[in-house]
């Protein structure tokens, strides 16, 4: 047995399929690949529980369950709640609507069954609040939000007021209380989980939005710099490409 292939025995309890192919066929792409990831995933400037809260969250938004539940796996393994996870969840609507929550309640029926099974159950549960700390009844209330996000309204958002207000009402209701400092995960992990979404589908604008909103909240470049090397792991180098424009 490789060290690759002991490595991921230990990492998920057994080798994946995928895993054990690459190391037949291709064993020393499957050993650099090996070790891209461990270097990847060690605590850094990000530690491995937001890598791989990242990641389930990346998965999920891309409606690649096999992935998804992987790193769901070393996000529990590395401390993660159900609640945790629900947030980040919720964040990757915002980004790819209601087909990644419908994707990532797999990953939180997994994870629920996995705690269970592996005696990870925790009996902390924060009550979340009803409601976010102000809700927007206006349009004008909505333009003064995105005003103060990025400095004028994007045109997306202008469009959606013209043509359909009431969708951007309740749009930038729901973007605001999932972007909330209010939960149990912290803004920051929240934006850079929707940077890593948009870096993994080179979608520029994305990028550019989340990034300015997790630098708003502190984040580093090296920071920055870890999300896009995470989502290489599951999305290719091409993510890479895509980030580091932003670096």
């Amino acid at each position: 047995m490789t060290n690759a292939i002991k490595f991921f025995k230990e990492v998920y309890g057994e080798v994946p399929n995928w895993a054990q192919k690459m190391n037949d066929y291709t064993p020393d792409a499957f050993e650099a690949y090996t070790q891209l990831r461990k270097v990847v995933m060690q605590d850094g400037a990000l530690s491995r529980k937001d890598k791989e809260c990242i990641l389930v969250g990346i998965n999920a938004a891309r409606r690649y369950e096999r992935s998804m539940i992987y790193h769901t796996q070393g996000a529990v393994d590395a401390g993660t709640s159900l609640e945790e996870l629900a947030e980040i969840l919720s964040v990757c609507v915002l980004s790819r609507g209601l087909p990644a929550w419908l994707e990532g309640i797999k990953a939180l029926a997994f994870a629920s069954n996995y705690m269970h099974a592996n005696g990870k159950t925790k009996d902390n549960l924060v009550k979340q609040p009803t409601k976010a700390k102000s809700e927007f009844e206006s349009i004008s209330e909505c333009l003064n939000y995105y005003r103060s996000k990025f400095g004028t309204e994007p045109k997306w958002v202008e469009d959606l007021a013209k043509y359909h207000p009431n969708a951007l009402i309740h749009y930038t209701n729901l973007r605001n209380a999932n972007l909330a400092d209010q939960g149990i995960v912290p803004r920051k992990l929240k934006e850079l989980v929707l940077v890593g979404i948009n870096t993994s589908e080179r979608y520029p604008e994305g990028v550019r939005i989340h990034t300015e909103g997790a630098k708003a909240c502190g984040a580093t470049e090296n920071e920055l710099a870890e999300c896009h090397l995470t989502a290489v792991l599951t999305a290719g180098i091409p993510a890479w490409f895509e980030g580091s424009d932003f670096l």
